[in-house]
């Protein structure tokens, strides 16, 4: 497997010897948040994306002053959301760490899916596709049934994990009708444990904010764990080198880096 540092190691030799300072002071920046929530959750044992499930949802100072930053009007926080704007622009113009797999809040996979069951009535079918807590010594992770007039069974499919390929592929899933299967497709696919939303809405009476042009999802709860999100992606693809280290690339670290440094305030 090619590695990403070891392919770019010139251009990040550059930036240790001081190119693109702002992605040299997000890091600055996160190894004290990461000190904070690693002493604050040691149940975790360092494991960063288990910990920040908990910062995301959790009652803390780090999220606590996050939302107060995306509702109050005073200077920290006018100044928070015109960086958070910026963010958003220069993530959707440099689509990191790649166009396949890109960072956005257009599409970003920030909590579990709120809605693990589909359920559909048609034509004498009854659908039902649910996600399921696994219990040894089965382990089933999701469970699929189609039943007509609700009392035959024309179709069930069990699996240890969700896997829309292996789904598709069941010979008896193969076997139903065309319209059973799209129905079937669509349910499936919205279960998704680690389905991805948008935090981004194009009318403004469903938006929080306004800033040229830009309106964001009007429910600071879900803003903030989608913020917390992006930036511990931005983390990532910076410390193991995902990211292609190029000018426009490294400026997304300037806005990740004011948001992030007002929010360590908090912690002191």
């Amino acid at each position: 497997m090619a590695n990403n540092f070891i392919d770019q190691k010139d251009r990040w030799l550059q930036i240790a010897n001081g190119d693109f300072e702002y992605s040299i002071l997000f890091i600055k920046c996160w190894l004290p948040f990461n000190a904070w929530y690693c002493n604050n959750y040691p149940q975790f044992k360092n494991q960063d994306s288990a910990i920040l499930r908990e910062v995301k949802t959790d009652d803390n100072l780090f999220r606590t002053r996050l939302i107060s930053l995306l509702e109050n009007d005073d200077e920290d926080s006018i100044f928070f959301r015109n960086q958070l704007i910026i963010l958003h622009k220069q993530l959707e113009r440099c689509k990191v760490p790649n166009i396949a797999n890109s960072i956005s809040f257009k599409s970003i996979n920030f909590r579990t899916n709120p809605n693990p069951i589909f359920t559909k009535d048609y034509n004498k079918f009854n659908f039902k596709i649910e996600l399921l807590v696994p219990i040894q010594p089965h382990n089933i992770k999701i469970r699929v049934d189609v039943l007509k007039n609700r009392r035959a069974t024309i179709y069930t499919y069990q699996h240890t994990k969700y896997d829309f390929e292996h789904f598709i592929n069941d010979a008896s899933f193969l076997a139903l009708s065309e319209k059973n299967k799209e129905i079937l497709k669509d349910g499936f696919k919205q279960i998704n444990p680690k389905i991805k939303e948008s935090l981004i809405v194009e009318k403004k009476k469903d938006s929080m904010q306004n800033i040229v042009s830009v309106f964001f999802k009007n429910d600071t709860d879900l803003l903030s764990q989608a913020i917390i999100e992006i930036i511990y992606n931005l983390r990532c693809i910076l410390f193991h080198g995902e990211i292609q280290p190029n000018k426009d690339n490294l400026k997304i670290y300037e806005p990740a880096y004011y948001m992030l440094k007002l929010l360590i305030k908090s912690l002191d």
